[in-house]
């Protein structure tokens, strides 16, 4: 089967990318011929390794020289003589954020719409809309939470919607060894991603005068204000800030838990790829995604929106009980199944056999 990927940059260092790196990969090795196309980043190396049998395709360089709408409509022409040339028989589109290119562009083709974000947060004003058009003119939307599925039916008149998880995205062949003092939290320095939370909560932790760690690792805009905020609550000797690590899976053997304080989320693949890693889990029940991932007081705990107080006595009352981290681990290493690349490709390939 020939199967296309339709995606923003290859070169970007996010979940989204990751995944469809991961599957690309896993879906060339059962025989399919796949092609990426992505918008911009033709003058950059992939963020992640694609296999070599992945026919990639750029329409620009990271920068797009071309404004807004004659970038766009450049954009649909050349993946019409794209797909005229590759004649594919789907189309994925990652993200449902850029229907207005896509859906055009690939009119006369099967298409999916592969949903990674919460349908209830908006990136532009044109989101919520492009959403619509997507459940139109898509022949399927997958999402990656059932509520999110359910969303798109009822929200957006999608006649065909269904749930399907990201893959574990790492080699988690070796856990975490659970003997380190080490709390560890990974994410764009972004409003969304919450941090300045996680640094107020392990400010009330107990756990931290005794010798636990919080590592932070990732970059964006806040990083500045997220270094004010340590400073300010004199936090330097037990919270350090990394930069983006292409080597995860060493973080997350160095750590024994996982914490996240997000607004909200869709699937968040670093939760997956730390209950892989078998640690137990402090996140905020934000909507959506940690509910579907973490078995609350099973692989971890879930703790109640927005509640700092609550999210340092979640962390103190993991990290300070080494025999629960301990049925954490053993439990988190046993739901992770669920999340297998095998489990996952299987199920996209029952979908592209019923299109």
């Amino acid at each position: 089967m020939k199967i296309v990927f339709s995606i923003k940059a290859l070169n970007h260092s996010g979940g989204t990318e990751r995944v469809t790196a991961i599957l690309s990969k896993e879906l060339v090795q059962r025989g399919h011929q796949v092609h990426v196309v992505s918008f911009v980043g033709g003058d950059k190396e992939t963020f992640f390794e694609m296999d070599s049998r992945v026919k990639l395709h750029y329409l620009a360089p990271t920068k797009d020289k071309y404004p807004f709408p004659i970038r766009d409509i450049r954009r649909i022409v050349l993946m019409k003589r794209l797909y005229k040339q590759i004649q594919p028989h789907v189309v994925v589109i990652v993200d449902a954020g850029r229907s207005f290119v896509n859906i055009p562009a690939a009119k006369g083709y099967k298409v999916i719409t592969w949903e990674h974000f919460n349908v209830g947060v908006n990136w532009h004003l044109g989101h919520r809309l492009s959403r619509k058009i997507a459940a139109k003119f898509s022949d399927l939307i997958v999402t990656l939470t059932t509520p999110d599925a359910q969303a798109y039916k009822t929200q957006f008149g999608a006649k065909h919607a269904l749930c399907i998880y990201n893959p574990v995205t790492i080699d988690a062949s070796e856990p975490s060894p659970m003997d380190k003092k080490i709390c560890v939290a990974i994410g764009r320095f972004s409003p969304q991603k919450n941090f300045v939370d996680l640094i107020r909560a392990w400010h009330l932790t107990q756990a931290r005068k005794e010798g636990w760690k919080l590592r932070i690792i990732g970059a964006g805009e806040q990083k500045t204000m997220l270094e004010a905020e340590i400073a300010k609550l004199d936090l330097h000797a037990s919270i350090e800030m990394l930069p983006l690590q292409k080597d995860v899976v060493a973080q997350y053997k160095d750590a024994s838990v996982y914490a996240m304080s997000s607004h909200h989320e869709g699937l968040p693949l670093v939760l997956i790829e730390a209950m892989a890693m078998g640690l137990p889990i402090v996140s905020y029940d934000c909507p959506t995604g940690p509910a579907d991932i973490v078995s609350h007081q099973k692989t971890g705990l879930l703790v109640s929106y927005l509640q700092v107080d609550a999210l340092a006595q979640a962390l103190d009352k993991v990290m300070l009980n080494e025999e629960l981290r301990a049925q954490f681990h053993a439990e988190s290493l046993k739901e992770v199944e669920k999340f297998s690349v095998k489990s996952i490709v299987d199920c996209w390939e029952k979908v592209f056999e019923t299109l």
